[in-house]
Parts: C-alpha cells; structure tokens; sequence
C-alpha cells in the first residue's frame, strides 16, 4: 500500500515500484487513483471525455488571454533586466538561499509585469503560490493550514488595485484582456498563483542537477546554448509540477484497474517522465538526452498555456546568474532537501 508519507520524502522509488508492479494505485490516505505509468497518463491526459480536468475552465480561459501576447523574445527582453537587478542584489551578506532569493523574485516580478500586474504586486502573487503549494503538499492533513491559507489568499489590495485600474484603463496586458472578458480577475489570479513561481522552482532545480554533475555544469557554463536543454531536461527529471489532478466521468479500465465513476486521480507526471519504456536512463540528468515530448507540461487538450514563457524565464535566470558569478557554488554544509510529491520542488539552494 503507497502512503502519504513515503510519497513526500522521496517519491521517485515508490513510483519505479508501482510502474512494474501495480501501475494505477489506490492511495487511501489521499483518496485518490495514483497514475504512474507513461501510456496510462497518456491516455487519462488525451481523453477529456472520460477523464475530466477539475479546472479545464480556468485554464482555457487564461489560455485565451495568454496566447495574443506570449512570444519568448518578449518575454526574455522582460525577464533579463529583472535577472540582473536581483543578481546584482542578491549576495550583498554574501551567502543566500538562490531558490527564495533569486529565483522565486525573478519568476514572480518578471510574470507580475508580463501579466500586467507590475512589480508592486509580484510579491502578493508569489506569497500566493507559496501558500497554495503548502495547502497541495498537505494534501488535508492539517486542517489549520488551510484556514491560514484562508486568510493569506484574502490579502489581496496590491493585486486589486491594479486590476480595477486595468478593468477602468485597459492597456494590452494579459490582466487587462481578463477584466475585458468580464472574468473574476483576482480569483482567477489566485488559481493559477503557483504558476507565476514556477519557473523559479525550474529553475534552482537545473542548477540543483548541474551541481550535483560538475562536468555536465562546467559545459553548460562554457556553452550558454546548452541551458535551454538543461532547463528542459530537468522539467522532465524533477519538474515541479509532480501530478494533475482528472475525475472519470464514467466507470473506465486503466492500467489493469476498475475505476468508477466520479474517481479522484492523480496522474504522476514525475513518474511518467521518468518510465524506462519512454526514456532510457530515465533517473540519469543529462543535458544531452535526445529532445522528445515529455508530460512536464502535461498533453493535449489541457497542456500548460505558459510553457515558453515557464522555461524562457528560467533559462534566463541561469544565463544571468551564471553572467554575473560564474563562480557560484554550493555553501560548505548545504545538502539538498528536496520534498512534496504533487509539486517536487528543490528546497533551499545555499549557495556563496
């Protein structure tokens, strides 16, 4: 039986379990169908008529206002004077934490402003999704952080002010388009929250994987063209986003399983993208594997809208920390400390 618990510390071994021997797992403590094999993603991804999207409307909906606006120079020629400002910020006691120091700031103001929210709000959208991915990671078992939550996504003047201003004087921004579109703005911008931090997680986990492979880090350093396949190599080997979520809307048969209707499912992007059927040498990072489709960004019809503008970001943050200390390295004592299996994501990256 697959617990919680062994999930959240590490849930790469369990799923290399369940992939050979019970690929679609019943998860009693989360309630929930856990889907670790590649083609059973797949499938479950592909067929939004048997396995529904809970949120499929707030995604096409952000779809249709992301899309006029997202072209990857763009969004580098945002994304660059941001990376620069916060490296040069960044070690001023000479020693920080490059995942909450650098690389979640970067994420969070260069989105706040490519959204149209501006850097005066980039700090409440990146709180938000901080506390959303505790509340995911909890998965329900502690019921105060979810009435804390409550009142962190409640503070929400900096965000509101700019959206009443763009509803009243609309410019092209994607927030903008949103209150033309009479959508709930600010709901909506607390939904997808997580995303504006993501390509932040991204990134500290490509330099996670580079630090712990010294000669793949000297060549991507020697090589700034290599970056945009580091980046997307470790979307595949610890994405941040672990799983999506889907509900049958009928009894179906997944992976050897009788599923019912109306069934929770967890479908572990992590593990599909590590399936040795799919990928050879899949727990291996590796800057160099053969560029092929992966599920970081889930599939058709329901795939992330913001995937260039999730890995342009990164990709950008690495160019420029790299730029501005070429030298950056590991704090003597730091140890990775990755954790939470919904959203992987790196933990803290001491660095000097």
């Amino acid at each position: 039986m697959t617990t919680l618990a062994e999930l959240d510390t590490d849930p790469y071994p369990t799923y290399a379990r369940l992939r050979e021997q019970e690929p679609v797992s019943w998860v009693p403590d989360a309630g929930l169908w856990l889907v670790t094999r590649w083609r059973d993603a797949l499938t479950v991804l592909s067929d939004p008529v048997r396995f529904a999207g809970e949120h499929a409307d707030v995604h096409d909906v952000f779809r249709m206002a992301y899309e006029p606006g997202l072209d990857a120079d763009d969004i580098e020629t945002i994304a660059r004077p941001v990376a620069r400002k916060a490296a040069d910020d960044v070690f001023t006691a000479g020693r920080a934490d490059l995942t909450a120091e650098y690389f979640e700031p970067v994420a969070a103001v260069a989105e706040a402003t490519l959204l149209g929210i501006g850097v005066g709000g980039a700090e409440t959208l990146r709180r938000w999704g901080n506390t959303l991915a505790r509340v995911v990671n909890d998965a329900g078992r502690d019921p105060a952080l979810d009435v804390a939550a409550i009142t962190a996504m409640a503070e929400d003047a900096d965000v509101s002010v700019v959206v009443d201003r763009l509803r009243n004087r609309p410019d092209d921004s994607v927030v903008a388009r949103l209150a033309q579109a009479d959508a709930d703005v600010l709901q909506l911008l607390k939904h997808v929250a997580m995303s504006v931090v993501e390509p932040g997680w991204l990134a500290a986990w490509t330099l996670a994987a580079l630090w712990a492979d010294p000669p793949q880090l000297f060549e991507v350093r020697r090589d700034r063209k290599l970056l945009g396949p580091a980046v997307y190599e470790a979307l595949r080997w610890a994405g941040p986003v672990g799983t999506v979520s889907r509900r049958t809307t009928r009894p179906v048969s997944l992976g050897g399983r009788k599923i019912p209707g109306s069934a929770r499912l967890a479908v572990a992007l992590a593990s599909a993208n590590r399936d040795p059927a799919e990928f050879p040498d899949p727990d291996r990072f590796d800057v160099h594997r053969e560029i092929r489709t992966h599920l970081g960004f889930g599939a058709s019809p329901h795939h992330c809208p913001a995937h260039s503008l999730v890995t342009t970001v990164a990709r950008v943050a690495l160019d420029v920390l790299l730029d501005r200390m070429p030298d950056v390295r590991p704090a003597p004592g730091w140890h990775p400390a990755p954790y939470g299996w919904k959203l992987r994501l790196p933990g803290p990256l001491d660095a000097v």
